[in-house]
């Protein structure tokens, strides 16, 4: 084998394995797991949406007042007695104490830190200010609320005053609304955690902050009051994190001033009973399994602020009026350990590989659902919110199935070797092109092995690309939207979008047994002119090796493309049958099983001559590469390609 040019080796091939392809019967699949996962392949969609009712305005103020009694702080998220529990665990529990450390170094670095200032980087999102807004505020205050020491309050009051300033924050940006959502969460949590240590000044200061630049731009939006103020109203009746972190930001920083006077009990009342049925139309979106269609990080982002509400209700309130039992809401931390391959996410759309370096939210779901497993997932990382919901648990008692279908909106497998770090891992999609933020990438995959990602999806562009989020259109000239931006097959390119943008593929197979794994994807619908497309992914060999097969028929002789990215180096045998990819010390072999007459090279990631591409707008995709395959005059063939993994320099 030649290596660029350079060097050569010599390597021992393991017997390769023939994957049973199974029969289906009269339309029905049997599915094969090592313990419970779904009853059948057949994503039935049902959920319990409608018969949940928003309570009645006056209700949720009278439960306020009935649990948060006398102007009750603080409230949201956590109450006095849980800091007190908080600060006795931090004498004996090692978490606790490792979080608490890393709390008071970033505590203590904020001190001398600027206030922000009101700066739209990108001259449309304010949403980076809003964020640090939040991180600060909730940095600042929970170290406030466990040492007890007013000068973490005193820098956290001055971060909420800068952004309660009429002349310095005119406003929190609603012609971008997520930027209000966010802020208001952040002036509403300090609000509350820093109540015992403000002076009615400030605290009128910040109540009037939340009212006009939160509240009263929600109330437009939900009251459909929109013909003047240019404050976007599609997040409210939309199915996406928008709806969820839009209503999440509001509810919560009502609910820290709702009992400051009979006018806010009105308006706060209204807004939380509007929130509320509002947020039915995002939680309509989790599949009964838990996923979703717009990835990890969107994922991430959602349920995060879905934790944030669920909590601040039970604290503030003493119910979620069983929002929180939705179908789907139980089981949806699992999309984050399962879509977590062994060198970041399985990014798709719009998402990025290190989508879960901070996901505090799973502590929420752990234990509001008792799922210790949940927990023990994010135990090494940090995030202020960990010190809030985590509750130190007894020795393990679970064990987690290798294997994982996301048959609903998602559209998602992931398979593995073990839950080892240098364990081998596939992913992939079927999945909506109509997805929010999602790609024209039915069909493709990511790739672990050895403590690497050999098969890489390329993620997010920039957002502010003319027309990036126009999925009738122009999203479909960027490259890494486009299929052939994505590990997938091209057939007959062109100009225009090379999958059918209204597609969606469906996950017809799927097998998980002790030493293999399989799913079957069908891919017909992404294709113009095909008969018949369906990819294969199977993890063989011990579950070791990867296979990806593709069996295509289509109507007339074509061209076809097989693509995969990868930020390895690559080297290709004499005959240009199997490649060797290169990553440090490591590497894998990917061979060309079928057709016989298939070749690989070794080309950049960019648009093929056909495509429009605007390739100097968006990311260049410097240092990837594309393992590819290019097959002309085509109407019936097989694409097999082994990925084996076992091998050390």
């Amino acid at each position: 084998y030649k290596m660029n040019g350079r060097f050569g080796m010599k390597i021992k091939k393991k017997f390769s394995y023939f994957v049973l392809i199974l029969i289906i019967f009269f339309s029905s699949v049997t599915i094969h797991r090592d313990s419970s996962q779904q009853n059948n392949v057949e994503y039935k969609g049902k959920n319990n949406i409608s018969s949940l009712k928003e309570p009645a305005a006056q209700v949720i103020i009278n439960d306020l007042k009935r649990v948060s009694s006398n102007k009750k702080h603080p409230r949201l998220l956590a109450t006095s007695e849980d800091f007190e529990k908080i600060k006795e665990s931090l004498k004996t529990d090692s978490n606790l104490k490792r979080w608490y450390k890393e709390l008071t170094i970033n505590a203590n670095n904020l001190l001398e830190k600027p206030v922000v200032t009101y700066e739209k980087s990108d001259g449309v999102r304010l949403l980076p200010i809003s964020r640090t807004v939040l991180d600060r505020t909730l940095t600042l205050s929970l170290m406030y609320r466990l040492s007890g020491n007013k000068l973490y309050a005193e820098r956290a009051w001055k971060e909420l005053e800068r952004v309660s300033d009429r002349n310095r924050f005119y406003d929190w940006n609603p012609a971008h609304f997520l930027d209000t959502a966010e802020m208001a969460a952040a002036v509403g949590i300090g609000f509350d955690w820093l109540y015992d240590y403000l002076d009615q000044n400030q605290k009128d200061i910040l109540k009037q902050s939340i009212l006009k630049k939160a509240l009263n731009p929600a109330l437009i939006v939900y009251n459909d009051q929109n013909s003047q103020a240019q404050i976007p109203t599609f997040w409210r009746d939309g199915s996406n994190n928008w709806n969820t972190v839009s209503n999440s930001g509001i509810l919560i920083s009502a609910l820290a001033i709702a009992d400051e006077s009979p006018f806010t009990e009105r308006i706060t009342g209204e807004i939380i009973q509007k929130s509320l049925s509002s947020l039915k139309t995002s939680l309509m979106s989790y599949g009964d399994d838990g996923g979703t269609e717009e990835g990890p990080g969107y994922w991430n982002y959602a349920t995060k602020y879905l934790a944030l509400l669920f909590s601040s209700l039970e604290t503030s309130l003493g119910t979620d009026y069983e929002f929180s039992k939705v179908k789907g809401i139980a089981n949806t931390g699992y999309y984050a350990i399962y879509t977590k391959g062994n060198n970041g996410a399985f990014n798709i759309g719009d998402s990025q590989e290190d989508n879960f370096i901070k996901s505090p939210q799973l502590f929420w779901f752990s234990n509001k659902f008792n799922k210790p497993e949940l927990a023990d997932s994010v135990l090494k990382t940090y995030s202020p919110l960990n010190m809030i919901w985590y509750r130190p648990k007894e020795e393990k008692n679970y064990s987690l199935p290798l294997d994982k279908m996301f048959n609903g909106s998602a559209g998602i497998v992931t398979m593995r070797s073990s839950w080892d770090s240098k364990s081998s891992f596939v992913g992939i999609h079927a999945g909506d092109n109509q997805a929010s933020h999602g790609d024209l990438d039915i069909g493709t995959f990511v790739i672990d092995a050895l403590g690497e990602r050999w098969a890489i999806d390329l993620g997010m562009d920039n957002y502010n690309l003319p027309g990036y989020f126009d999925k009738k259109s122009k999203r479909w000239n960027y490259y890494r939207k486009r299929a052939e931006g994505q590990n997938t097959l091209v057939i007959n390119p062109d100009e225009g979008p090379d999958q059918n943008i209204f597609a969606k593929g469906k996950i017809i197979d799927f097998t998980s047994k002790k030493n293999e794994a399989s799913t079957l994807i069908d891919m017909t619908d992404a294709y113009k002119n095909a008969k018949s497309i369906q990819r294969r992914a199977s993890l063989i060999n011990d579950r070791n090796d990867i296979l990806i097969e593709d069996n295509i028929t289509l109507s007339t002789p074509s061209e076809i493309y097989w693509f995969m990215h990868t930020r390895a180096n690559i080297g290709l045998s004499v005959d240009r049958k199997t490649a060797i990819l290169v990553m440090g010390e490591k590497f894998i072999t990917v061979t060309i099983k079928n057709p016989s007459n298939a070749k690989f090279s070794v080309i950049d990631a960019k648009p093929l001559s056909s495509s429009l591409g605007e390739n100097q707008q968006q990311n260049q995709n410097n240092n990837i590469k594309k393992l590819a395959i290019h097959l002309e005059n085509v109407k019936e063939t097989q694409i097999s390609i082994e990925f084996e993994t076992q091998f050390t320099k």
